[in-house]
Formats: structure tokens, C-alpha cells, sequence
């Protein structure tokens, strides 16, 4: 059992982070705008979740009079906002095992490797890797339960293998924790769950029918817009449009876990859906996806990869 530490202690810290590092629209500073970038995405559901904000095509405005709500969103889609926006705003770095910074990381902010860093201030700990956080970051990280005595906590573990920092090279898939999880995620599945996963690894004739008329249709949108000559698609085959639709089919998938699916919780009942937030690109949640198609449809490895 997970022990999440009381809201009250890490509410308004969070908020404040947010609020303080999402872009702003205008030199008002009355909108911010999440730049359809993953972490600014999440900062500004998170606001809305939270009941500062309401959704705007752009992002998030502050409301007038804010207010918690009754039903608050869950404590581990807001961690791992916290870390997805830390990273984004260069607050958080993780670190590789010796303390240094990755050469990707150091290409991605402009640096030459092996530039002098500040040590880390958060030790590896719970099969973690070392860590850089700013005070501000770091105050929330610890609000959170996240980082205590200058490491990371066991709390910690399950929000991280959500992020899966590449320096770390984390195994999640062979820890005997994982595989449990894959055992209660097929035997103890929702009817609804398993009747929506069939149809989604399930590509008929009358699909590929259906999808290669609509991509002809738009194909000829394209041209009656913009003219024949400057419209170059390729040839739309029936097995050109089925490799498009296992594409899209894997992208459902992937949504039915990050929205219905959490470790260590399982599959969500109705109501804890709807605290759940929509936190894509989850790491944890896409290799449950595979491992549970690949045990259920062993047959169809084209939707496991």
C-alpha cells in the first residue's frame, strides 16, 4: 500500500510551480499557453483539475475565483506532471550513474558534455538514479513525498517508471512487480475493457474498405483545395491503408491504459477515472500495453511492438 501524503501539504505548492513556469499567451500574462508541448499540457490540466483554471484552445485561464475541487485528481498523475514540467523547465535533470549529465541532455540545452554541473542533491535510492533539482522543484518533490533525507523515497519508484529517465536504463519489465501487474491486468480485466481491446486488435475487410474510402475522399479534398498538380500523395492500397489503421489501432491502445489503467491500482473503477488525468506518453502504461496484447493475442505481435 502506497502511502500519499496529505494534499494540503503539497497543493499549494504545486499550483504555485505551475502557475509559475507554464508560458504565458500574452505579455498580460492572462492565459497560459501549453504550446502543444507534453509537459505544459499537463500543467495546464492540472490547474484545471485543481480548480484554478478552465481550459481555453490554448491552454488554461486563471479563473476569477478559484476553488479546490470535491473530487481532486490523482496524486500520481500529479507527480508525474511535476516531473514531466521540472524537466521541460530545465528544474529537474536527471543524471546518469555517475552524477553526470547525458549527452543528450547536454545537446538539448545548448551545453558541451562534461560542462561543471551542480552536483546531485538527489541520491539514488529504491533502484532510482541520481538527481539535480532546483530549491523550487525540489520543495514540491518533497511535499509530494517524492525525495526525503536527500533521496528518493519508495514512493517514488512507480511514478519514475512512468517518466523512464533514459540515463538510468531502467528494467521494468523484468521486475517481479511488473509481471504481477500483468497477471492482475489480464485475469481481473473489465468486460468492458476486454470487449473494447478485440475490437481494437481486430481489423476486418470491411475496415480496410471503409478506411481506404476515406482516405480517397481525402485525398480529393486535397487536390479540389489546393489543386492536382500541387497535391502528391501516394498510392492508396488496401494493404498500405491496413498498416495505417494498426498505427491508429496501437494509438487507442495505448489511450485505453492511460486512461483507464494505473500500478498499482489496476484497472480503474468509473469513478476513479475521472480523477485520473490524461497523462500520455506514460512509459509504465505503453509496456503494460504491449505485455498484455502480446499475452492475449499472441497471435497479432503487430499490435504488441
Amino acid at each position: 500500500m502506497i502511502h500519499h501524503p496529505n494534499p494540503a501539504t503539497w497543493i499549494p505548492r504545486v499550483i504555485h510551480l505551475i502557475e509559475s513556469n507554464l508560458p504565458v499567451l500574452d505579455r498580460k500574462g492572462e492565459e497560459w499557453d501549453h504550446m502543444f508541448t507534453s509537459a505544459y499540457q499537463f500543467g495546464c490540466e492540472a490547474l484545471i483539475a485543481l480548480g484554478q483554471a478552465e481550459e481555453t484552445g490554448r491552454g488554461a485561464r486563471p479563473l476569477a475565483h478559484p476553488r479546490l475541487p470535491d473530487i481532486l485528481p490523482r496524486w500520481d498523475d500529479i507527480c508525474v506532471t511535476m516531473l514531466s514540467l521540472a524537466s521541460q523547465c530545465g528544474l529537474l535533470s536527471y543524471r546518469l550513474p555517475d552524477g553526470c549529465e547525458s549527452p543528450e541532455i547536454a545537446a538539448w540545452w545548448g551545453r558541451r558534455v562534461g560542462a561543471v554541473l551542480p552536483p546531485p542533491n538527489i541520491m539514488a535510492a529504491h533502484r532510482l538514479g541520481p538527481a539535480w533539482a532546483a530549491p523550487q522543484a525540489l520543495s514540491v518533490l518533497h511535499a509530494l513525498g517524492l525525495v526525503d533525507a536527500g533521496q528518493w523515497t519508495a514512493t517514488a519508484e512507480p511514478v519514475l517508471w512512468r517518466e523512464e529517465p533514459p540515463e538510468w536504463n531502467l528494467d521494468i519489465s523484468a521486475d517481479p512487480r511488473f509481471r504481477q501487474a500483468l497477471d492482475r491486468a489480464v485475469n481481473k480485466m473489465p468486460e468492458d475493457i476486454r470487449r473494447r481491446l478485440d475490437r481494437l486488435v481486430t481489423i476486418t475487410e470491411a475496415d480496410v474498405t471503409e478506411g481506404l474510402i476515406r482516405r480517397e475522399a481525402h485525398q480529393e479534398g486535397l487536390r479540389a483545395e489546393y489543386g492536382a498538380n500541387r497535391v502528391v500523395c501516394l498510392p492508396l492500397t488496401r494493404d498500405s491503408v491496413r498498416q495505417g489503421l494498426i498505427v491508429l489501432r496501437i494509438h487507442d491502445l495505448d489511450w485505453l491504459f492511460f486512461s483507464k489503467w494505473r500500478w498499482p491500482d489496476g484497472w480503474l473503477p468509473p469513478l476513479e477515472r475521472k480523477r485520473a488525468m490524461e497523462i500520455f506518453h506514460d512509459s509504465l502504461a505503453i509496456r503494460m500495453r504491449r505485455a498484455v496484447v502480446k499475452r492475449l493475442y499472441p497471435d497479432r505481435p503487430e499490435f504488441s511492438g
